[in-house]
């Protein structure tokens, strides 16, 4: 028999996982999938699957993640990514959690476990990677801005034992996308927050991610895997910095302009009104 508990997915152009990752939730009675316009088989899969399906226009990760929980039919949630699939051993540990009234806390933290390239990855700071993913929707909401959203919940969550798998990029092509959609994200959040950077920055801030995972993070251990993450952690930070030094290089650009401009107009105005002072 379903748990009484409800799970919440955002979609769009999902076909690829999607079936996984549901397929994995049968064991939760309402499953809700709020999609932004997906253009392949991604909500007649997941409408052939059991679950509610809804559409609502993407504006950030956060909003639709807390747009999607409001659907919900129960008090607890288990919030997952289309890209991520509940183990058996989750599965096992949740299912022990509502039968045996284990629910002592308004939240648990879950470790993720990615899959990059053949390759369960352990090392790098990729695991355990705990998030707040299941918890009482009265005590907890996502909140963050453009990138990078959390769970905001109310009162210490309790970590889980078992993992939340994350089939993470396809390939290289998809993980730089990702890098490329995100950095933009990330430069936009912090440029609207007065941040300004330079390609100095840029590559220091890169450098020190990829040591940092490389050799301070273990990624070592993970073999070649574990060198390209590193390399591509390297390549990410050094985009989003990089980024956020062209916004801020091009709208200093654009103050140079219209500072010249107003001191041209400025220069005239004062001359004009020169010719017109009166000494009484």
């Amino acid at each position: 028999m379903p748990l009484p508990l409800s799970c919440a997915i955002i979609t769009q152009n999902e076909e690829d996982n999607i079936s996984r990752t549901l397929v994995a939730l049968s064991f939760i009675e309402d499953i809700v999938v709020i999609d932004s316009g997906s253009t392949d088989k991604t909500v007649e899969i997941a409408k052939s699957l059991g679950a509610r399906v809804f559409y609502r226009k993407f504006v950030n990760y956060a909003d639709q993640k807390n747009y999607a929980i409001a659907q919900t039919k129960y008090d607890w949630v288990l919030a997952v990514d289309a890209d991520e699939v509940v183990s058996n051993g989750l599965k096992a540990e949740i299912t022990e959690l509502f039968t045996k009234n284990k629910l002592q806390s308004e939240g648990f933290l879950i470790p993720r476990l990615t899959y990059y390239l053949g390759k369960w990855i352990r090392f790098g700071g990729y695991y355990p990677n705990y998030q707040i993913r299941l918890f009482k929707k009265t005590a907890g909401e996502f909140s963050g801005g453009l990138v990078h959203e959390r769970v905001k919940l109310i009162g210490k969550p309790i970590k889980l034992k078992n993992p939340l798998y994350h089939y993470s990029y396809k390939n290289i092509s998809d993980h730089l996308k990702f890098i490329d959609r995100y950095s933009s994200l990330f430069a936009e959040e912090e440029f609207r927050k007065g941040k300004s950077s330079s390609v100095l920055w840029a590559f220091l801030k890169g450098c020190f991610k990829g040591f940092y995972m490389y050799w301070i993070r273990l990624g070592i251990l993970d073999g070649k895997q574990g060198f390209v993450l590193a390399l591509l952690g390297f390549y990410y930070n050094f985009l989003k910095y990089l980024k956020l030094y062209e916004k801020s290089k091009s709208i200093s650009s654009f103050f140079v302009m219209v500072d010249s401009v107003h001191d041209v107009k400025s220069r005239k105005s004062t001359k004009k009104d020169s010719n017109q002072v009166h000494v009484g």
